[in-house]
C-alpha cells in the first residue's frame, strides 16, 4: 500500500466571529477546527478488496438530492483530538484518516445540515432511501458507484464512532450529519447517518 503525503487542505481555525454564526449549527462547530479549501494535490493510490488501484476522492455527487460534482475537502483531527468539520454550508469532507471510498473498511464523508441560518449540504441527507446511487470521482478521475442499504437516526450526543462502525469486512461508505438547532444549553435535535455499499 502506497503512503499518502501529508494533507495540504487549509484549515481555519474558529474565531469569535465564526463562533456567532454557529449559534442554530446542525453540524456543532463550537471548538472544532473547520476545513475550507479542498486538497487540489493528487495523493498517492491504494488498493481496493479486489486489489484495484484506489485514488484518495476529490468530489462526489448524490442524484437523488441534486449534489453533482461536489468537492471533497480532508478531514483529519486537531492536536486537541477533535474531529475538523467543512468551514462552508455546502462543503463536505473526507475521514483522511479512514480509507478511501472503495478501500476495504468505512469511508467517511461529513456534511453540515445547517450551517448558522443557512441550510447545508447535507440538509436532506435524512431522505435517502435504500437504492439511491452516491458516485465518488477519485482525484484520478475514475469513478466508484455506492448503493444506499439504510438511513438511520441516533441521539445527538452519539459519538463519530458509533456512526462510522463498520458492519462488515468489505468496503462501505457512510455519510454522517447532525440535524436541529443548537444553543448553550445542548444540541436539541439528531444526528443522521447513511450507510452505502458498492454498487454490484
Amino acid at each position: 500500500m502506497i503512503e499518502r503525503p501529508e494533507r495540504r487542505s487549509a484549515l481555519v481555525r474558529p474565531a469569535g466571529a465564526v463562533l456567532a454564526v454557529m449559534v442554530g449549527l446542525g453540524g456543532v462547530l463550537l471548538g472544532v477546527t473547520v476545513v475550507l479549501t479542498p486538497s487540489s494535490v493528487p495523493m498517492g493510490v491504494t488498493a481496493s478488496a479486489q486489489g484495484q488501484p484506489v485514488a484518495p476522492p476529490a468530489s462526489f455527487s448524490i442524484p437523488a438530492l441534486a449534489l453533482t460534482g461536489k468537492p471533497l475537502v480532508d478531514l483529519a483531527h486537531t492536536s486537541e483530538g477533535r474531529r475538523e468539520q467543512p468551514g462552508t454550508a455546502q462543503g463536505v469532507g473526507w475521514f483522511a484518516d479512514g480509507p478511501a471510498p472503495g478501500e476495504p473498511g468505512v469511508a467517511v464523508l461529513a456534511g453540515h445540515a445547517t450551517y448558522g441560518y443557512s441550510g447545508g449540504a447535507f440538509a436532506r441527507l435524512g431522505e435517502l432511501n435504500p437504492g439511491a446511487e452516491i458516485v465518488i470521482r477519485g482525484v484520478d478521475g475514475r469513478e466508484t458507484r455506492f448503493v444506499v442499504r439504510k438511513t438511520a437516526r441516533f441521539a445527538a450526543s452519539t459519538p463519530d464512532s458509533a456512526l462510522i462502525a463498520p458492519e462488515g469486512t468489505g468496503a462501505e461508505l457512510r455519510l454522517i450529519t447532525c440535524a436541529g438547532p443548537y444553543d448553550s444549553a445542548d444540541i436539541s435535535g439528531y444526528r443522521v447517518a447513511v450507510y452505502a455499499a458498492p454498487a454490484p
